[in-house]
């Protein structure tokens, strides 16, 4: 266990570079870093987020960095000179609540406190769909490996699968009893791993949708979850422990 940094406001979104050498910070009061993962040296700020970071994702390639924001906007950054290359707002009042690049870095998909999420071109900046069907927040939002499917994670118990090209909601997930709050899909697309406030992780199958699995937790804070590179081990965070399995 290590402290890299102490900072002035609660730490509210972090991500790793994808060389595992550099750490993207963002804070509620609005503070973007980009920080040595080793020493914790500040090697870059961001400026121009006027309230709390919710989200910081880099592309797969690590050039490019986006941020979103409780001031609903999100803004992709060149990660090394700091250069703010796109603003994309959401066009209500709700924040930006999650975001993720399609595995080509080609698209963004963002989520917000409206229920929407809305898919934007990387390069340009253009949106491109919106798509319609949760009833509460979105709160969390993956590419699937092939990019051809989206899944997403919202405050009204439900995940929802969407056709990444053409935006059609292709199933509706059903299963946790509280606010689902992170969803990913396994390295090799076959599964789909959500956590929620009902105090479970769940495995779902990506091609039949069946729930393949379920973890019981003490702890009804589930807040995110990462898989390993390879696939077999997950992990899930709280606002007090962190929990790792080993993937069936």
């Amino acid at each position: 266990e290590r402290t890299l940094r102490r900072y002035d406001s609660a730490v509210t979104a972090v991500a790793v570079h994808p060389d595992g050498k550099r750490i993207a910070v963002g804070t509620h009061d609005g503070e973007l870093q980009l920080c040595d993962a080793r020493s914790g040296r500040v090697l870059r700020e961001f400026d121009g987020h006027e309230e709390s970071i919710t989200i910081v994702r880099f592309d797969p390639t690590g050039k490019y960095l986006a941020s979103g924001s409780a001031d609903d906007t999100l803004v992709v950054w060149d990660a090394n000179d700091g250069a703010a290359l796109l603003t994309l707002r959401q066009g209500n009042e709700y924040d930006v609540t999650t975001a993720a690049f399609s595995p080509d870095g080609k698209r963004i998909v963002t989520g917000d406190g409206e229920n929407e999420l809305k898919v934007w071109d990387a390069a340009s900046g253009e949106e491109v769909q919106t798509l319609r069907g949760h009833g509460e927040t979105v709160i969390s939002v993956a590419f699937s490996p092939s990019g051809k499917q989206i899944v997403s994670a919202s405050w009204d118990d439900t995940l929802r699968l969407w056709d990444a090209d053409t935006g059609v909601e292709v199933q509706t997930l059903r299963g946790h009893t509280a606010d689902v709050t992170s969803v990913l899909f396994t390295p090799d697309g076959r599964r789909i791993v959500s956590a929620g406030e009902d105090k479970t992780v769940r495995i779902w199958d990506a091609r039949t949708y069946k729930r393949l699995a379920s973890f019981p937790t003490q702890d009804d804070s589930l807040m995110c979850l990462t898989i390993s590179p390879n696939g077999r081990y997950l992990a899930c965070g709280s606002k007090e422990v962190i929990c790792v399995w080993k993937l069936p």
